[in-house]
């Protein structure tokens, strides 16, 4: 770059030379550099070619996507819809005029079959959730295909009040229960309790099992269906990852479905959310959310001592037993423990 801008310099040196030469001696000069001079015009001109190409190419990234919400309110503005001032959220895709240009991977199928009616169901299934929330909520979306693979009437799911938040919220506080089991209707029958008439008809208290982890559908039919046919009500307790991630294509559509559409907020968490989004966007244009995860189970699988002495190491030392493939050593974890310090 240097170079070129040297080159630069001496052509206009060059250049005011010539306006003070005479005529005659004009002509042998241009003569003697014409060629030069194309050559070095060429290359200034290749020079800062590849600069601008390289200004873009660093900018491009940091561009495109402001460029393609710009293009999009310009081209489509009923795309957004106001909310307020400083805030604009999109609309159902579905409804707008760009639907016909994507399709949706949650479809049912066009022989899908009809959800089971209560009547008919192969029993009553009860879930307890297990974990934080993402957690609980992986095992309600799987929750959801177990009970279409058994045939079997959902009792909305219980939550973990025992994990380590302690949080007392039930389903109805955190989820909209209705909308919950009326977008599901054409899946699987859910009901927010066992009828009493079923369990005055039970002569022991439901069945309560654990099963492994990222269990295939076969095992449900095998081990749980048989159980639940004889005693109408089956308990699976820590429910967490209890189903194989590769089902076939219908269930992981099911899958989407509740991940996606039927689990949504209810209103009062979506309008604080909604308030927290927008201060955010008052203050900036961009920003991350970050889940530190600093919890027990955490702190075990780091397999890192974070310098609180002996009573951390006895602590840490007893939650480790639950896992016999953890590491014995302890390594200190110095940059961690200022990570989540910050």
């Amino acid at each position: 770059m240097g170079v070129s801008v040297g080159k630069a310099w001496s052509l206009g040196m060059l250049s005011t030379n010539l306006a003070l030469l005479p005529n005659n001696k004009k002509k042998h000069v241009c003569s003697q550099q014409q060629r030069k001079t194309i050559t070095i015009s060429w290359s200034l001109v290749c020079g800062f070619m590849l600069f601008i190409l390289g200004l873009i190419s660093l900018f491009t990234g940091h561009m495109l996507s402001d460029l393609e919400w710009y293009s999009h309110r310009l081209v489509h503005p009923n795309f957004y819809s106001r909310l307020d001032g400083n805030y604009r959220a999109p609309i159902d895709i579905w409804k707008s005029k760009l639907s016909k240009y994507y399709y949706g991977c949650s479809d049912r199928g066009r022989d899908y079959a009809p959800a089971v009616p209560e009547q008919m169901s192969n029993g009553y299934l009860l879930i307890a959730a297990s974990g934080g929330l993402n957690q609980q909520r992986t095992g309600i979306t799987d929750a959801v295909v177990v009970a279409r693979i058994l045939n079997a009437t959902l009792v909305v799911p219980e939550l973990d009040h025992h994990s380590f938040w302690k949080d007392d919220s039930d389903f109805i506080n955190i989820f909209d229960v209705d909308w919950f089991i009326s977008y599901l209707a054409k899946d699987v029958t859910i009901v927010k309790r066992v009828p009493d008439k079923v369990m005055r008809s039970m002569e022991k208290p439901p069945y309560t099992m654990r099963v492994p982890r990222k269990s295939e559908p076969d095992y449900y039919l095998d081990q749980v269906l048989p159980i639940l046919l004889r005693r109408q009500v089956v308990q699976l307790t820590k429910f967490d990852f209890r189903l194989a991630n590769h089902l076939d294509d219908e269930l992981q559509k099911l899958r989407c479905r509740v991940n996606y559409h039927a689990l949504r907020f209810t209103k009062p968490i979506q309008e604080l959310g909604q308030t927290i989004v927008m201060r955010m966007q008052k203050m900036a244009r961009r920003f991350i959310a970050v889940h530190l995860r600093f919890e027990p189970d955490m702190l075990a699988f780091s397999s890192c001592y974070f310098g609180g002495g002996d009573k951390e190491r006895n602590e840490l030392g007893e939650i480790r037993k639950r896992w016999t493939t953890l590491p014995v050593r302890l390594q200190p974890c110095f940059l961690s423990t200022n990570y989540f310090a910050m």
